[in-house]
This record gives C-alpha cells, structure tokens and sequence, in this order.
C-alpha cells in the first residue's frame, strides 16, 4: 500500500462524524490539490471491515458518486443520514452546514 494512499485513510478518518468532505478536499488537505480521482482510487480500494469512514467523502457537488455495484450509493446515504447528515431534495449536502474543512470544531 501506498504511503499517498495511507495518509487518505488517516484524513478520512479525521472527518468528524455527521460532517462529509469531498475528494479533491482530502487530496488539497494532504498538499495534492489535484489528486481528487486518487483519493477515490484510494478508498475504493479499501479493505473489507477496514475502520475508515469512507461515506463521510463525497463529491464536489456535495452528492453521493459511488459508482458500480449497489447498494453503494443507497448505503453511503444511509449511514450519513444515520449521523445526521441532511440531503435536499436535489440529492445534495448543504457545504455550509456539513462540509468540514480538516478543522476540529469541538462538535460531536
């Protein structure tokens, strides 16, 4: 395993629960601001029962971009509901109220 893809495990795993981020925030976190699509690459390639909360990542656009096999998409929206995590009625999160921008915020 990659030393890149290590540290997108241990961003991700900073992510405080009920806040997501996207890809390219994780990549420009880690001083890659254009490795978006290897941070995707990263957490799709992530072990089966691995502890990373990978659903806290989603796109620019604030939606769910899992692509291939279901329940993906359905799952990912299920366990951010399950924290708390609000979609509208486009299918999208509010950046304002859930985005996190690698700062803890003393919030639980």
């Amino acid at each position: 395993m990659s030393t890149f893809t290590n540290r997108v495990y241990a961003m991700v795993c900073r992510v405080p629960h009920g806040r997501v981020v996207s890809y390219g925030g994780i990549a420009a976190l880690l001083g890659h601001p254009r490795a978006a699509r290897g941070v995707g690459q990263a957490l799709h390639a992530l072990p089966d029962g691995a502890d990373v909360p990978w659903w806290r990542v989603v796109n620019r656009n604030g939606e769910i971009s899992i692509r291939g096999a279901m329940p993906g998409p359905q799952l990912q929206r299920a366990l951010l509901e399950g924290e708390g995590v609000e979609f509208g009625g486009n299918g999208r999160i509010d950046w304002r109220r859930f985005g996190w921008d690698g700062q803890w915020e003393g919030r639980a």
